[in-house]
């Protein structure tokens, strides 16, 4: 009994330890670690112990939920974002569960594993609009015609298999195609499952689609492209959640995102993408505002197709920035959506 006594201490102090301060006021941050003290007293031995490895990996293993029940008082996974995570998170209406948290609709238990979180962002107004080049805009010629299917074989954490078939098939609900700068790098993939990952090399866990793989048979690309493949880590998630379409942003670099559906309805779109910080989480498309869009276009670019999405890794493009269109970005992704989005 001692020694399971002694290590629940030992797991207890650590991850005290492992607390982000919220500033420098003595007697707040002695009740702030009071609360998460009597927190860490009301886990079992294994759960402080996958707490601690979620913390010490920053999310790099696919570490489980630690459960605690609902009826709780205070918000138990706001109290672990707010200590493990994020010190100047306020409220848990800043917080969405991501797609790999088993228990995110669980009516009972509520997961307080920090990095099972992602945190909601708050577009800024985007700036004034910008020209965008004809010599900068993707010809139909530079489209490479290989596709493969990401198939879901299990329940998320997704597992996926390339069976090589060029044609689509009616379950899936988006494209996705990587290039970097204005080369496609790889084949399309059609991706049926809920969710589907995006990472910069291939993690030990999970499934998904490895940007650096894909590299691995490209042309040389230089440096400042290999130099941003390096930095996405754990990249993003693209999740269909009640028809609509979210973001995770699991790097730690931000992302830009443009989309019609970002933009406001009642004023004229900028297209310049929206920045999208580390650890955070957007959605990114909603049918019911691209069915506002359908008939869009701009004359200096022409129709715009709002069922796209285009996504670039740690470096923006557009009015305020040197880079003018996505083309000029070091790692970026085009998203087609497909019927079932629509």
């Amino acid at each position: 009994m001692f020694m399971f006594r002694k290590k629940k201490t030992n797991l207890t102090n650590k991850l005290l330890k492992a607390r982000k301060r919220r500033g420098y006021n003595e007697t707040r941050g002695s009740l702030e670690e009071n609360i998460c003290h009597e927190l860490l007293k009301t886990l079992e031995e294994n759960q402080l112990d996958m707490l601690l490895k979620a913390i010490e990996s920053r999310g790099q293993n696919m570490s489980n939920c630690v459960l605690i029940p609902r009826t709780t008082a205070d918000r138990p996974h706001v109290v672990c974002c707010q200590e493990w995570r994020w010190p100047d998170l306020s409220q848990y209406a800043e917080l969405r569960s991501l797609p790999t948290c088993n228990s995110a609709s669980d009516p009972v238990y509520i997961c307080c594993n920090p990095y099972h979180w992602s945190r909601l962002c708050q577009p800024e107004t985007p700036p004034p609009p910008y020209s965008r080049s004809n010599s900068d805009r993707l010809k139909p010629e530079d489209r490479a015609p290989s596709e493969v299917s990401l198939v879901c074989r299990d329940s998320y954490p997704e597992s996926f298999s390339t069976n090589g078939d060029s044609y689509m098939t009616s379950s899936a609900w988006c494209k996705l195609a990587y290039w970097e700068q204005k080369q496609r790098v790889g084949d399309q993939y059609h991706v049926e499952c809920a969710a589907v990952n995006i990472y910069g090399k291939e993690p030990s866990y999970g499934h998904g689609i490895s940007l650096g793989n894909l590299a691995q048979h490209s042309f040389s690309p230089p440096d400042s492209v290999a130099k941003t493949r390096c930095k996405i880590g754990l990249g993003i998630t693209l999740s269909r959640e009640d028809g609509c379409v979210w973001l995770y942003n699991r790097s730690d670099v931000p992302i830009f995102v443009n989309s019609l559906t970002l933009e406001d309805p009642d004023t004229n779109p900028s297209l310049n993408p929206t920045r999208v910080p580390a650890e955070h989480c957007l959605c990114v498309y909603n049918p019911l505002y691209a069915y506002r869009y359908r008939n869009f276009a701009q004359a200096n670019i022409g129709p715009v197709d709002p069922h796209s999405i285009r996504i670039s890794f740690a470096k923006g493009w557009g009015a305020t920035y040197s880079r003018r269109d996505i083309t000029s970005c070091p790692c970026w992704l085009e998203v087609l959506l497909l019927a079932p989005c629509r």
